[in-house]
């Protein structure tokens, strides 16, 4: 190779920059209340926003009849309410048998529109693993897309998340606005309910470190597949990814660079560390770290 540049789709809120927003989210964050989706007004709720968030149609939803039963045999459906009752956002998934153990696949998370930038993804990600903890399951796994670095970053340095494989295509291409008629490329990653993981921190970076990238700019110093294997190594994706920018052959191309790029990393003892976001150029890199 050249190296060159859940269905758990998670639309996660992000940090605002100006104090005076942030003041009111934090206002409006503490009038939301998380608990189980337990009524079967609350999962058809949950069936409308899946519709609202990913564009699915009625072959990728998941039914209110299945959200309605999955706490019976230690899944979890819960959702984010509003002092109304409307329903902000919701995480569902199933519990099972993986390696031995007791271990949760965490299939969705999604969160409204307007209620993002309120924390709502955060919160219901700690209340799934708190829930999954008194239930003594060990282990939490859920994909999201590599190209999405807002989710990359929300999963990798705010939640903890440890990147454990690189799966191509892994629900085949979709209807959802959302994939951009791509191939559905994820990453599963894992974190413990033994305790709240730590948050990935960003590490020190230098201009000089290796990068991987489909697009190279002037002064990157280009990592080669068959050449060095530096201790630390920066993996480019793209700074955001849309519905304007999805279904081009550029969009393809950062696809398909980075499988081929994180497949060789895992391959060669690479793992994701954190994301960092180089506040002069604005571009955005997996810190990939060798025998960590």
């Amino acid at each position: 190779m050249s190296v060159s540049a859940g269905r758990n789709a998670t639309r996660p809120t992000s940090e605002s920059d100006d104090n005076g927003s942030a003041l009111r989210d934090a206002t409006a964050g503490a009038n939301i209340r998380i608990r189980p989706v337990t009524s079967l007004d609350d999962c058809h709720a949950c069936v409308e926003l899946q519709r609202e968030v990913w564009g699915f149609d009625e072959q990728d939803v998941v039914p209110a009849s299945l959200l309605h039963i999955v706490d019976y045999v230690g899944g979890i459906a819960a959702g984010a309410f509003d002092a109304d009752g409307t329903l902000l956002g919701f995480v569902f998934g199933i519990s099972g048998i993986h390696e031995g153990e007791l271990a949760h696949w965490s299939h969705m998370l999604g969160v409204r529109e307007t209620a993002r930038n309120l924390g709502v993804g955060r919160r219901l990600k700690e209340h799934q693993r708190s829930e999954l903890a008194r239930l003594k399951v060990a282990r939490i796994f859920w994909t999201f897309d590599p190209l999405m670095a807002k989710n990359a970053y929300f999963n990798l340095n705010r939640l903890g998340a440890k990147v454990v494989e690189y799966v191509p295509d892994m629900y085949g291409v979709t209807n959802s606005p959302m994939h951009f008629g791509l191939p559905t490329d994820r990453l599963v990653v894992c974190v413990t309910t033994a305790e709240s993981p730590a948050p990935n921190v960003g590490l020190p970076l230098d201009h000089g470190l290796p990068v991987m990238t489909a697009f190279p700019q002037p002064g990157d110093h280009v990592l080669a597949a068959d050449g060095e294997r530096p201790p630390v190594a920066l993996l480019e994706m793209p700074p955001d990814m849309d519905s304007k920018s999805g279904a081009t052959a550029v969009a393809s191309q950062w696809r398909l660079s980075l499988r081929e790029n994180f497949q060789w990393a895992l391959a060669n003892g690479y793992s994701a560390h954190a994301v960092h976001r180089a506040a002069t150029t604005g571009r955005s890199f997996y810190v990939m770290m060798r025998g960590a």
